[in-house]
């Protein structure tokens, strides 16, 4: 039976209803592009999202036509659509899918006359690249290059192309001989839509470590105010205790206090004031042990200031060799 005049193709109306399934089935659904992305990389991101999110290329005439049936905030994507675009149905949290599909992306050289999305910078230094016809393709593409040890190397560094120019071909050359991969190919999200929220990849991209230390930050500084304000919780009780058993133990020291637990240090400070006041009457007023006592205390000030003696001139006698150090790689770099 032949099919009616206008009337859509059965696959397209077919594609077009599995796709419709797809959205009301999957909370979070991923526009991305798949511009320059070899097949082979395809396949392996398929393999590596596999049970974790279903990938689906369809023309976008026919994604448009699915969204056109389609409640909530599901016709604000439509803008998304252009170009090479794939969709991405999950049940996962979007900011994890994001971070995936960034995942995927593997770095690639720039091509000729493609237009370079980066500043692509040659950095000063040797290259793996022996003498030869090369230092040529090199030099015609604006690097400045020299033979040192037998090897090629930058001489300085320099910017070969800007972001949003044309990269010339001999230009694209020179950076494939110097293995400088400035760019990644991969899916690239445009937006994730979740249950009626639209993210787009500014709101996504998250610096996870950033993050994490924010939030070590945010606890250090609650627990020192909680400490210092004395506010009791699971996580500052022990704090709080020991705190109070310090100040307990300095306050019983201080105002000499009586008390086991402090008596051997109430001793001893009693016994350095005592030996701090003796120190101060004529030789004539000490006994033989006050008198042995106080020697003892000037021998070990006397072997604490040469200790400190010594290690001040190591101190010394190392920064010395470290200006002689600097001063010998300054003359081997005049010299050569």
């Amino acid at each position: 039976m032949a099919a009616v005049r206008g009337s859509p193709p059965k696959w397209k109306v077919q594609t077009v209803e599995e796709l419709r399934k797809m959205f009301k089935s999957h909370p979070v659904v991923a526009i991305v592009s798949f511009r320059g992305v070899p097949s082979n990389q395809m396949q392996r991101i398929r393999r590596e999202l596999r049970g974790k999110a279903l990938i689906k290329v369809v023309k976008n005439t026919l994604v448009e036509k699915a969204l056109e049936e389609l409640e909530d905030n599901y016709k604000k994507l439509e803008e998304f659509l252009y170009d090479q675009t794939a969709l991405v149905f999950t049940d996962m949290n979007p900011f994890k899918l994001y971070k995936l599909l960034e995942e995927t992306k593997e770095p690639s050289p720039l091509k000729p006359n493609q237009i370079s999305p980066v500043d692509v910078v040659v950095e000063k230094g040797p290259t793996p690249i022996p003498p030869g016809p090369m230092m040529a393709e090199l030099q015609n593409a604006g690097i400045p290059v020299a033979i040192e040890r037998g090897k090629v190397v930058v001489r300085e560094t320099v910017t070969v192309v800007k972001a949003g120019e044309v990269v010339k071909p001999e230009v694209a050359r020179a950076l494939s001989v110097l293995g400088i991969k400035p760019i990644k190919i991969g899916l690239d999200t445009r937006v994730i839509y979740d249950n009626g929220i639209l993210l787009t990849p500014d709101i996504l991209a998250i610096d996870v470590e950033k993050i994490k230390s924010e939030f070590a930050e945010a606890y250090q500084k609650a627990l020192n105010l909680a400490v210092n304000c004395a506010y009791v919780t699971e996580e500052t009780a022990e704090i709080l205790i020991m705190k109070a058993v310090m100040d307990a133990r300095n306050l019983a020291i201080n105002a000499g206090l009586p008390v086991k637990e402090v008596m051997p240090e109430i001793l001893a400070k009693a016994h350095m004031e005592a030996l701090a006041l003796a120190s101060l009457l004529p030789e004539s007023a000490l006994d033989d042990e006050l008198k042995s006592l106080l020697s003892s205390r000037v021998v070990e000030k006397k072997e604490e200031v040469v200790e400190e003696k010594k290690e001040e001139e190591k101190k010394e006698e190392e920064k010395e060799e470290e200006e002689e150090e600097s001063a010998l790689e300054g003359l081997g770099a005049l010299f050569g």
